[in-house]
């Protein structure tokens, strides 16, 4: 409160309180609104003004799946019960991410939508199972539905395209493709290299109620690590079984195909096409009458085996 003084200026306030008032009006203006809980059609159309064909490393995925402890049986069993009903993932957004951050979120999240039939949706009052997604400590994601609230960590350093659909993938409920019970035959783990307590993150997962969906070993999926992952001395801790491909493992930026049918799949949304987008063009544009990915929230009637 200003006290109003009797002076040359009888309307002049204290030059003291004036300067506190300016002060604290200047600190508010600086203040960062509180952004949503989930994301909005602006953060959808801030997607589309991302350059895609900047090529940038993947942040370091080791230990970036966790298993209920349900899940915990010597194997992963990833029972029916364990998927997302309709395909439907109810989440909530933590609001540390600027807006750049969330665009980058929405664009992962449009592949979904645009690619499969999963539809990540804000969570209601009646949501009893939904992920939140927040900066807790790296990148990891609790693997298929557990029940309840469950986590997925994207830091900083997380968010990345590729990366952001790999821990979905996760929450989907895929493993790692190195983790296939028939990776023997394709990939070879130099248990020498791998750092000591990361053993669990390079074992075979037991194919008893998992399935590949009859795709084949995918070196390129967006599921793989890449060579030197977990290297406790910078040398390779998976080798393909054919060389030429050893380098190339892990360094996907986007869904392969035999990602895309798995998924499908696995949801029974097989009369979704896959499609080729070209990349966007280096100017940016903003989309006339963009798409209002925000309220693609009821999963269309897919039909399929």
């Amino acid at each position: 409160m200003c006290h109003w003084r009797r002076s040359q200026n009888a309307n002049s306030c204290h030059p003291v309180l004036m300067i506190l008032l300016l002060s604290s009006s200047v600190t508010m203006c600086h203040c960062r609104p509180l952004l949503p809980n989930h994301l909005v059609d602006q953060d959808f159309i801030n997607a589309a003004w991302l350059v895609t064909n900047t090529k940038m490393a993947r942040t370091m995925l080791l230990g970036d799946q966790r298993f209920h402890k349900r899940q915990r049986r010597g194997s992963v069993v990833a029972l029916e019960s364990d998927k997302w009903p309709n395909g439907r993932i109810p989440y909530v957004l933590s609001s540390s991410y600027t807006p750049q951050q969330r665009a980058i979120l929405a664009r992962s999240i449009s592949a979904y939508n645009s690619k499969t039939c999963i539809r990540f949706v804000p969570k209601t009052l009646t949501d009893k199972d939904y992920i939140v997604i927040s900066k807790l400590d790296g990148c990891f994601a609790d693997f298929a539905r557990v029940g309840g609230k469950q986590q997925v960590s994207l830091a900083d350093e997380c968010i990345e395209y590729s990366t952001i659909i790999h821990e979905f993938m996760h929450v989907v409920g895929f493993i790692h493709e190195h983790q296939r019970e028939d990776r023997d035959g394709f990939v070879q783990i130099r248990w020498e290299n791998v750092i000591d307590g990361a053993s669990a993150d390079f074992e075979k997962l037991s194919a008893i109620g998992l399935s590949n969906y009859d795709e084949p070993y995918d070196y390129f999926s967006i599921m793989h690590y890449e060579s030197t992952e977990g290297s406790k001395n910078g040398n390779p801790t998976i080798t393909a079984n054919a060389p030429a491909y050893t380098n190339l493992i892990g360094k996907s930026t986007d869904f392969t195909e035999g990602d895309l049918k798995r998924v499908n799949r696995a949801y029974r949304c097989h009369n979704i096409m896959l499609r080729r987008h070209p990349p966007l063009p280096a100017t940016p544009i903003i989309p006339y009458n963009a798409q209002n990915y925000y309220n693609l929230n009821n999963r269309p009637l897919w039909t399929g085996k």
